[in-house]
C-alpha cells in the first residue's frame, strides 16, 4: 500500500496545489506593499497573519473543489498527482467567494 492510499482526494488535491497557493499568498500588491515599508516594525508580523489568513482561505477553496473531481480525475490525481486543468480557476473563484463572504 503506497502512502497516497492513506490521504483524502482532498489533501492530495491540496499538496498538489500547495506551492500554487503560498506563491499566490504572498503577494501583496501595491497598497500592500506601501503599508509594509510605512509600518516596517509590525508590518511583518500583520502580513504573516495576513498571509497564514489566505493559505487558509485557498485550503477551504481547494477542499471544496476537490469533492468536485469525477472518479476518473481523483484516479489520476492518485496515480500522477496531477489536477485537471479546469480545477485551479476553480479554486480561483471559490477562493473570491470565500474572501467576499467574509467582508
Amino acid at each position: 500500500m503506497t502512502e497516497t492510499h492513506r490521504l483524502t482526494d482532498e489533501r492530495l488535491a491540496w499538496l498538489a496545489m500547495r506551492d500554487y497557493c503560498d506563491q499566490k499568498s504572498r503577494k501583496t500588491g501595491l497598497l500592500g506593499f506601501i503599508s509594509r515599508v510605512m509600518s516596517a516594525g509590525d508590518a511583518n508580523n500583520d502580513h504573516s497573519e495576513r498571509r497564514s489568513d489566505k493559505m487558509m482561505d485557498y485550503g477551504l477553496a481547494v477542499d471544496d473543489v476537490a469533492r468536485e473531481l469525477t472518479p476518473a480525475e481523483r484516479t489520476r490525481l492518485r496515480e500522477t498527482g496531477m489536477l485537471p486543468g479546469w480545477f485551479v480557476e476553480a479554486v480561483e473563484d471559490r477562493y473570491q467567494k470565500i474572501v467576499r463572504a467574509q467582508r
